[in-house]
C-alpha cells in the first residue's frame, strides 16, 4: 500500500501515480489517500489499484489511523510506502499495531529550513522515535540523504537512495504556440506559488530582465502567490511574464517543447520533477543550489547553479545561455544525458521492486 494525505498535484502524488502505473503486475497496489483532485478519481478508475482507503487531506485523525489498520489487516497488506511527513505519520504508527508489516518511509524532501531552533529539535526527536517503526526509508536524492544522516534522525542501515524517475517526455512542438511567441527566447517554469517556490524571487529575475525583448517568462502552475504576483505585474508594467495557470500533461509537453531554457528559484526541494521533465526534452537548467536541484542541475554540466535569492547572478546566467547558442546546445544534450543515465521511470521502478523483493 502507498499512503499520501494530498491526491492534488504535488511531487508525491505525481511518484505515485508512475508507480502504480509501471510496477510490475507481481505486486498487488492499494492506495491510501484524500478524495482530492485529480490524482484520486485517476487512482479509482485505474485497474491497477486493488482498493483505495480515503484520508483526510493534511490532517492526523485517529479513526482514520484506525481504520487504516482495519484496512491493512483485512487486505493482508505486507508493505507499506508512506510518502512525505504527513502519510510518513499514519504509516510509522500503523507499526504499533501491525507489527508483521514492513514500513517504508519516503521522505520525499528533509525541509526543516522553516523551523526554528526548538522545532527542529522536536522535529528531530519525533523522526528518531519513528525511525523504531520504520524498516528502511527511501532518500531521492543524496543530498537529502546526507541532511538526514549528519541531523541524527536516520542510520546507514536503515537508508536507500533511489532517484526519482519520469517517462521521456521528449518533444511535441506546436503550431499555436510557435506562432504566438514566434522566435522569442522562452524561460518556462512549471511550479506551485507557493514559499517554498519562491517565485518572489522569478519575479526579480524577470523585473532585471525585463528590457531584453526577446525573453518571455511563462509560468505554469498555480498557488498562494500567483494573483498576488499577477496583479503587481500588471501595476508595474512587467509584461515579459505570462501566468498561464495549471495544464495537462499534454500541454506541458508543448509549452516545455518550444522552451529554451527552465528556470528554478526553489528555497528548498526533494528532488524536483519538473527539472526532470526539462531534462528529458534536452533543455539547460537555471536553478537554485539547494538539495535536489544541484543533483538535477549540475553546475556547468548542464546549465548554473545559483545561491537562492542571488537574482542579479540568475540573471547573468541566463544571459550567457541567451548570447551562447553552442554552449546552450552542449547544455541541452547534457541534459538529455544525464536523463537517460539517472532519472528514466525504468530505473525508479527496477531499484523499487528490487527493494520491496529484498525486504519481504
Amino acid at each position: 500500500m502507498h499512503i499520501t494525505v494530498r491526491a492534488d498535484y504535488g511531487g508525491a502524488p505525481n511518484y505515485m501515480d508512475l508507480m502504480i502505473n509501471n510496477i510490475s503486475n507481481n505486486f498487488e497496489v492499494h492506495i491510501a489517500c484524500p478524495e482530492d483532485k485529480p490524482y484520486y478519481q485517476k487512482w479509482k478508475d485505474n485497474i491497477r489499484v486493488n482498493g483505495i482507503l480515503l484520508l483526510p487531506h493534511r490532517k492526523f485523525s485517529p479513526r482514520a489511523l484506525l481504520n487504516l489498520v482495519r484496512y491493512l489487516k483485512k487486505n493482508k497488506i505486507e508493505l507499506v510506502q508512506a510518502n512525505g511527513k504527513g502519510a510518513g505519520l499514519y504509516g510509522r504508527l500503523v507499526k504499533l499495531f501491525c507489527p508483521q508489516i514492513t514500513i517504508v518511509f519516503a521522505y520525499r524532501g528533509f525541509h526543516i529550513f522553516k523551523y526554528n531552533f526548538i522545532q527542529k529539535r522536536m522535529y528531530f526527536l519525533y523522526e528518531r522515535l519513528m525511525l523504531t517503526l520504520t524498516d528502511k526509508v527511501i532518500n531521492v536524492s543524496i543530498g537529502e540523504q546526507n541532511n538526514c544522516l549528519s541531523n541524527g534522525v536516520l542510520t546507514k542501515e536503515k537508508s536507500i537512495h533511489i532517484y526519482n524517475g519520469i517517462s521521456s517526455m521528449s518533444k511535441n512542438e506546436d503550431s499555436k504556440l510557435k506562432e504566438l511567441y514566434g522566435n522569442q527566447f522562452i524561460i518556462v517554469t512549471l511550479s506551485r506559488f507557493d514559499v517554498s517556490k519562491n517565485m518572489d524571487s522569478m519575479y526579480k529575475i524577470a523585473y532585471i530582465l525585463k528590457d531584453i525583448s526577446d525573453f518571455k517568462f511563462i509560468w505554469i502552475g498555480d498557488g498562494e502567490d500567483k494573483e498576488r504576483l499577477n496583479q503587481k505585474a500588471t501595476e508595474e508594467g512587467l509584461t515579459n511574464i505570462d501566468f498561464v495557470g495549471f495544464k495537462s500533461h499534454i500541454d506541458i509537453q508543448r509549452y516545455f517543447s518550444i522552451s529554451k531554457l527552465y528556470l528554478s528559484t526553489s528555497r528548498w526541494e526533494g528532488l524536483p520533477f519538473a527539472l526532470i521533465e526539462a531534462c528529458s526534452v534536452g533543455l539547460p537548467i537555471v536553478a537554485t543550489d539547494v538539495v535536489g536541484n544541484n543533483e538535477v542541475c549540475i553546475d556547468g554540466l548542464n546549465g548554473f547553479v545559483f545561491p537562492s535569492n542571488d537574482e542579479e547572478l540568475a540573471a547573468k546566467a541566463i544571459k550567457e545561455i541567451y548570447i551562447n547558442e553552442d554552449l546552450r546546445e552542449i547544455f541541452g544534450r547534457k541534459s538529455l544525458e544525464l536523463f537517460e543515465d539517472r532519472f528514466t521511470v525504468e530505473k525508479m521502478i527496477t531499484n523499487h521492486e528490487f527493494l520491496y523483493e529484498s525486504l519481504l
